[in-house]
């Protein structure tokens, strides 16, 4: 055993070596995880997820014929899925480093915005 052991050694330091990253470091005290940069990025990112899952929800049952919207309502709602589009971009954006953070928060609370403001469907329009 005496034999191999410079050897398990030799192999074994080079394995430890960390490379360096290139990620910036999340801001002090903030608990970040799954790839967000930062917690204002994991919030918007959680809310577009959100709003994201809303809206597939919402057009899945009207393509099946579950649930039926009204012109008023499908109206809002293509208005709502456009902002979620343009939110998402300019969250990627910021997220990729190529828009502010000030820009995406813009886009999501806008979002939140037209969400909040849909007419219930099915209720009076």
């Amino acid at each position: 055993m005496k034999k191999f052991l410079p050897l398990i050694l030799a192999l074994a330091l080079p394995l430890g070596c960390a490379t360096a990253s290139t990620t910036p470091p999340p801001a002090a005290n903030a608990p970040v995880a799954n790839g967000y940069l930062n917690p204002a990025d994991q919030q918007m990112g959680q809310v577009l997820a959100g709003a994201r899952n809303f809206y597939v929800s919402i057009q899945t049952q009207s393509v099946q014929g579950t649930l039926t919207l009204s012109a008023s309502v499908k109206k809002a709602f293509n208005d709502f899925g456009v902002s979620l589009n343009t939110a998402d971009a300019i969250y990627l954006a910021y997220h990729n480093g190529t828009a502010t953070q000030s820009d995406a928060q813009n886009a999501v609370n806008a979002v939140q915005s037209k969400q909040a403001a849909l007419p219930l469907p099915g209720g009076n329009q």
